[in-house]
């Protein structure tokens, strides 16, 4: 039937194309007394080229078939000037496609997460060219006053952050179809956020607290403390710490290269969206733990040990962050660290170490692998002594801070972590993510 369908088609056109006389319209052909042929051309402005657009118009006067090619021509060129009207959700599925092949896994299941679970429930059934920026705000103050339950059955209200990120991903896709679209507006210009109250602490810890942490995970959870201490000794990410090898130390020159990360189970070379600096100094205080670390595997012939991983989990397979939520909280607590601290907080936590010790900026970048595209050539020259004086400078301050006095008080007044804005060792931020 298809095939039937195209010939007959094919047919038609062909014989469109064969009849009909030249009147004094042009483009409009004559076919009988009161039939007539249209051949309208106009240039596509999506590609710059010719567009032919033939019609077969009955009943109609040479004038009104003239008129017809007008109107064709006109719907030709002013094709991409027109709202695609689609609605938020079906932008979403194709806009999450796109991304999925141009961003890292982490990134783009963040992506799918925020538009499944808090946008698309409540603006994926508007149209893009309808929705306005009421609409927007009305479901930002509708987020921060929201109450969710969590698996104990406790009431919560989701944080500032969070309604933050869930904003910043829906603003990313509007503005990509604000493009694609030809929307006629931007529904997220000036969306007003509820005035943030004060924290009572930042995701990092101070000399003292990290001091107290590190102490008790070593005393508590063994296996997990020479990670989390090279976490805290060198400012990795997680997904870059957890692919390290035992090949990847080199104890004669005391430095470990940074050659892949780990995402959800996939091992991949280091990226230009998650950066890391390839080579970073092991000094003795985390040589130390290391090896005590490495002797503990190899006498219990821990499963990955043989593979070569640094830190495998007890199966055998690489480690995630949530394998260390228990010992984490249980570490806190004893060491009586009060607010909000995760993984990530220990990577805030070694660059406002290493700001504290007056470290140049431009090293501090260097560890941290934040590397603009335009200072890129000028990071690069950043020699592993100079970071090795760095992270020997941060050391120190955990060394004063252990031969401090034990009611010595953490500033409470003074943020903590290198992501508050608040600049305590030079005239440059280093913002951390």
């Amino acid at each position: 039937m298809l095939t039937l369908a195209l010939r007959r088609v094919g047919t038609r056109t062909m014989w469109m194309r064969q009849q009909g006389k030249k009147t004094r319209h042009p483009g409009v052909y004559r076919v009988n007394d009161n039939s007539y042929r249209v051949r309208a051309v106009g240039t596509d402005p999506r590609t710059g080229k010719k567009k032919a657009v033939e019609k077969l118009y009955e009943g109609v006067s040479a004038q009104e078939a003239a008129r017809n090619r007008a109107a064709l021509i006109q719907e030709i060129e002013a094709a991409t000037r027109v709202a695609t009207k689609q609605r938020v959700s079906d932008f979403a599925r194709s806009w999450i496609a796109s991304k999925a092949v141009s961003v890292d896994a982490t990134t783009a299941s963040t992506y799918a997460d925020a538009l499944e679970q808090h946008v698309l429930p409540v603006l994926g059934d508007y149209w893009y060219d309808a929705l306005a920026k009421v609409d927007v705000q009305k479901w930002v103050d509708d987020c921060f006053g929201a109450i969710w339950k969590t698996p104990s059955g406790k009431k919560k209200r989701y944080s500032r952050n969070s309604v933050h990120g869930w904003f910043r991903v829906f603003r990313t896709m509007t503005r990509d179809a604000v493009d694609a679209l030809h929307l006629p507006t931007d529904p997220c210009v000036r969306i007003r956020f509820p005035q943030e109250e004060l924290s009572e602490g930042t995701n990092a810890l101070e000399p003292e607290e990290l001091l107290r942490f590190l102490a008790e995970m070593r005393a508590r959870y063994p296996h997990h403390h020479a990670m989390v201490t090279l976490l805290a000794f060198t400012g990795l990410r997680f997904c870059h710490a957890s692919a390290l090898k035992w090949d990847d130390w080199d104890e004669d020159k005391a430095v470990l290269h940074v050659r892949r990360k780990h995402v959800r189970g996939e091992i991949a070379p280091v990226s230009r969206k998650k950066r890391a600096p390839s080579v970073i100094p092991v000094e003795p205080e985390l040589a130390e733990v290391l090896r005590e670390h490495r002797a503990r595997l190899a006498s219990a012939k821990a499963p990955g040990f043989a593979q070569g991983w640094m830190f495998p989990s007890d199966a055998g397979t690489l480690r995630t962050p949530n394998t260390m939520d228990r010992a984490w909280a249980k570490c806190l607590d004893a060491a009586k660290v009060k607010h909000r601290f995760t993984v990530h907080g220990l990577r805030y936590t070694f660059t406002d170490l290493i700001r504290l010790s007056k470290a140049d900026a431009v090293v501090r970048r260097a560890l941290t692998g934040h590397v603009t595209q335009e200072m890129q050539q000028h990071y690069s020259h950043v020699g592993t002594d100079e970071k090795r004086a760095a992270i020997a400078g941060a050391l120190r301050l955990l060394a004063d801070a252990k031969a401090a006095r034990p009611d010595q008080q953490r500033r409470v007044n003074e943020p903590a972590g290198v992501n508050s804005g608040v600049n305590r060792g030079g005239a440059e931020e280093v913002m951390v993510s």
